[in-house]
């Protein structure tokens, strides 16, 4: 078996430049996916494993540092959400200009991500450990302001990502820890409930993993092969392009 084939990118977006990888297949192919990492420490380094185990089974796909994050210039503080749906959009036209991509989003990838439904169409949505905010946070910079919200924020029912999940009409995959600390359980059952138009919805419920699954994935072997067949199932089920 081939090994994948990673080719380092470049995209302008605003001020800033953004970095991220192509993870190729044998075959060459454009990628058909795109994956949106988290925040905090978070860079498009921790779904790798993820992305090469899909080239191996024979799926191209794309990730990229968000500004501030990894290699991409820029600083976290004083971006937002509304940015980071940019960002994606910039980079989803250079990867694969007139194509479909599904997505994989990580934590607040994962509320990026539903953002870009409408505009993107995924044939398949991938969410790990999805955070979801009110819409007051969409637009709201990262640092005091956004923390302001988030501590403020006790319902997340009216949430734009679950708006736009309702009218998903892909595939979508849920993965999440039974020890998640971070994503409170009423978004993680709004994930579940809202996507009502979808052709399916698998959840994977991974016994012990807390919030950080990407680390917890790669120390256990026998569920990371079980996620991996999970997305492989939601991919292959999609159409291409």
């Amino acid at each position: 078996m081939l090994a994948p084939m990673d080719d380092d990118f470049s995209v302008p977006s605003g001020a800033h430049t953004l970095r991220g990888t192509i993870t190729g297949n044998a075959a060459g192919d454009a990628p058909r996916l795109l994956a949106l990492h988290g925040g905090g420490q978070s860079s498009r380094r921790g779904i790798q494993y993820l992305l090469a185990g899909l080239a191996r089974a024979g799926l191209a796909s794309a990730a990229f540092d968000f500004s501030g994050h990894g290699e991409s210039t820029g600083q976290v503080e004083g971006s937002s959400l509304n940015e980071r749906v940019a960002q994606a959009m910039a980079v989803a036209g250079h990867v694969a200009p007139g194509r479909r991509l599904s997505l994989i989003g990580t934590s607040m990838g994962g509320h990026v991500a539903c953002s870009l439904v409408e505009r993107l169409r995924p044939p398949a949505l991938m969410l790990f450990c999805p955070a979801a905010y009110v819409a007051e946070a969409q637009g709201a910079p990262f640092g005091p302001s956004f923390q302001g919200i988030l501590r403020s924020t006790v319902d997340y029912a009216s949430s734009p990502a679950f708006t736009a999940l309702e009218r998903y009409e892909g595939r979508l995959l849920l993965v999440y820890g039974s020890e998640d600390a971070v994503i409170p359980a009423q978004v993680l059952a709004q994930y579940e409930r809202r996507a009502r138009r979808a052709k399916s919805v698998e959840v994977v419920r991974l016994e012990g993993a807390g919030h950080k699954l990407h680390d917890w994935l790669q120390a256990h072997p026998r569920d990371h092969e079980r996620v991996l067949g999970a997305m492989l199932r939601a991919l292959e089920a999609a159409p291409a392009g």
